[in-house]
């Protein structure tokens, strides 16, 4: 497959492979990303496509969005914090689940939610893309331009090592933050782990069997009773075991109970 000639069938095919690997449709936005991963296009094995080939691993680092900042949406974090995590956290400990947390900051932003509930707590972030991991881990962000922090509550940024040009998650919330390398399309989550899955801006980009495979993955993965963050655009189907939180949450999504 000649980086000189991706059009037509040989991209076509790529596309398909990574529209089964991990749920990607076909977009403008993939099609760009895939044209200016060329040199990498020409040596992928079409009959071994796994998210653990180096050559797939690769393409996947190079072609997944990783859009993200603190408190991103913050009308709806703002929502979850003060109806939803004290539900939550009546229960007891919680988990609390970034899916698809590109470089890090959705996760840390559920951490600093979450230290402030008094219960304890622990979150997990999981993606596709190494280097976005490798960020993640570090926890190490720019302050901008743009601003990276425009959407954080000043009352919020006391839990923010800020200096320099930089900002960092405070020292006391890194030991109750993983990440690691997941594929939503699989069982990357216990049945019934999780109290709060965040998947924002995610499904937009996948396949609609993409979709509805990650929605019953994450459904099963949170306990009854246990909210899903989606983003604006994102409404589950029926018949998927989810109920709108209330009609004043979008984009807030709870599991249903056995006697509902």
């Amino acid at each position: 497959m000649p980086a000189t000639n991706l059009a037509g069938p040989a991209l076509g095919a790529v596309q398909e492979r990574l529209a089964g690997l991990a749920g990607f449709s076909e977009s403008d936005v993939l099609r760009n990303r895939l044209l200016r991963a060329a040199p990498l296009l020409s040596r992928l094995p079409l009959d071994r496509a796994s998210i653990d080939h180096p050559d797939w691993a690769a393409l996947l680092d190079a072609v997944t969005v990783q859009e993200t900042r603190m408190f991103r949406a913050s009308a709806q974090i703002a929502a979850f914090r003060g109806e939803v995590l004290p539900i939550l956290a009546a229960r007891g400990a919680l988990s609390l689940v970034s899916a698809g947390c590109a470089t890090g900051e959705e996760a840390w932003t559920l951490a600093i939610l979450a230290a402030g509930t008094g219960v304890p707590w622990r979150v997990e972030g999981l993606d596709l893309c190494r280097p976005a991991l490798e960020a993640a881990v570090s926890g190490r962000y720019r302050l901008g331009p743009p601003d990276a922090l425009r959407e954080v509550p000043q009352v919020d940024r006391s839990m923010l090592d800020i200096a320099d040009g930089w900002f960092e998650p405070a020292e006391n919330l890194r030991p109750h933050v993983a990440f690691r390398r997941a594929n939503l399309l699989d069982a990357c989550l216990p049945d019934g782990s999780a109290d709060a899955i965040l998947c924002r801006n995610v499904l937009i980009y996948m396949t609609e069997a993409g979709r509805l495979a990650v929605l019953r993955r994450l459904v099963a993965a949170l306990r009854p009773g246990g909210a899903l963050l989606l983003g604006p655009t994102d409404r589950p189907p029926r018949g998927i075991g989810l109920v709108s939180w209330s009609r004043d949450l979008i984009g807030i999504w709870r599991r249903e109970v056995a006697d509902e």
